[in-house]
C-alpha cells in the first residue's frame, strides 16, 4: 500500500516534534474505516482538517489515531 504522507516539524515548549500528515483515503484504509467517516469527523469538529489548497486536505495521523483510541469501548 502506497501511503503518501507529509512531515512537518513543529516547536512545542522548546522541543522539536514531528507531525505526520496524510490524506483521508490512505489513513482510512490503514485504520479500517471509510473515507467518509474521516471527513464526517472533521465536519463535526472531532478532528482537525488541514486544507492545503482547493483539492488537498490533510489530517494529522496522531490526532486521528488518538481520537479513535479515545472512542474505543471495552
Amino acid at each position: 500500500m502506497n501511503t503518501k504522507s507529509i512531515y512537518a516539524s513543529t516547536t512545542r515548549s522548546g522541543s522539536m516534534t514531528e507531525r505526520k500528515f496524510c490524506k483521508a483515503k490512505p489513513l482510512a484504509q490503514r485504520l479500517g474505516l471509510c473515507t467518509r467517516t474521516i471527513f464526517r469527523w472533521a465536519d463535526d469538529g472531532k478532528i482537525t482538517r488541514h486544507k492545503i489548497n482547493a483539492r488537498v486536505v490533510l489530517f494529522d495521523e496522531a490526532e486521528v489515531i488518538a481520537f479513535v483510541e479515545s472512542a474505543r469501548v471495552e
